[in-house]
This record gives C-alpha cells, structure tokens and sequence, in this order.
C-alpha cells in the first residue's frame, strides 16, 4: 500500500542540513528529496522500456514537487509501479489535506538531469554527501523489471485540480 506523500516528506530539519535528509531511509529519501535521480537512474537501467520523466510542479506558493517515470499507463516512483493516474490522484489528495486548495501541473522532463536540475532548483547528483547514483541504482534492485508489470489503461491529465 502506498504511503501518502505527505508521510514521506523532508522535515525543515532535514530541508536545511543534506547530512540529516541524506541519512533517511531510502524509501523516504527517494520519494521527497531524491526523486529525480531515482527517476533518471530508471531511465538509465531500463531504456527500451518506454518510459518517460514527469514531474508534478506545484503552483506557486504550494510544495509538493514530483519526479517520476511513466509509460503513459504505468509509473514508477519510490513506492513502486502504480497506474499513472492513481498517483497523481493519490499525490494531489495528499498534499490537499495539508495545503487546502493545492493545485499543480504535471509536465514531461525533455532535458538531461542536470539541466533538469538546474532549471528546476534540484540538486544535480554531484552535490550529494555520498554517491546518490548508486544508492538509487541499488533501491532499484528491490523492484520488479518494468516489463514483467502491467499497467491499466487509464491516461492521466496534464492538469491536477
């Protein structure tokens, strides 16, 4: 069962000091705060898989960004495979029961992950305390090859009210 966002998220603690969110466990870690590289590490080990990064941006002033991977059906994330659309509606209902009238868009990552990071005020791997990408290539050894899940046939909206 997933857990909502919200139970995953950094403290202001761990926002503020990179040892503290870097010495969480991976699941949270990887879910809020290290999503994007878990993301393209995805890409990287499963590239003729058919899938593609997302990333949920929250409207301005509201938190609660995303990056994952879909093949338009299936998503993967820190969580796990999960149809598209149960994410997003499960992400939005999250983060609505603590930010009343959370808003945000979801739109496709066409850039590599630096660029990715740098226009998005994400930090690039290289400025982790430890090897991040590793760390993500070994959580991603907990997971099923994408091939072997199915996903359903819903296609999510690029817009989440």
């Amino acid at each position: 069962m997933r857990q909502p966002i919200t139970a995953l998220m950094r403290t202001p603690a761990e926002v503020h000091d990179l040892a503290l969110s870097w010495a969480r466990a991976d699941l949270p870690f990887f879910a809020a705060g290290a999503c994007h590289v878990l993301a393209f590490a995805f890409l990287e080990r499963y590239p003729q898989a058919g899938f593609r990064p997302r990333f949920i941006r929250p409207a301005p002033g509201f938190r609660g960004a995303h990056v994952y991977v879909t093949d338009g059906q299936l998503a993967f994330d820190a969580q796990g495979f999960v149809p598209e659309a149960e994410l997003l509606r499960l992400h939005m209902l999250a983060l609505r029961s603590m930010q009343p009238g959370w808003q945000g868009e979801v739109q496709e990552i066409s850039v590599p992950l630096a660029e990715f990071c740098a226009g998005q005020q994400h930090r690039p791997p290289w400025a982790y305390p430890g090897d991040v990408w590793a760390r993500a290539q070994q959580y991603l050894n907990l997971f099923p090859d994408p091939a072997t899940v199915a996903g359903d046939s819903q296609t999510p909206p690029d817009r989440l009210a």
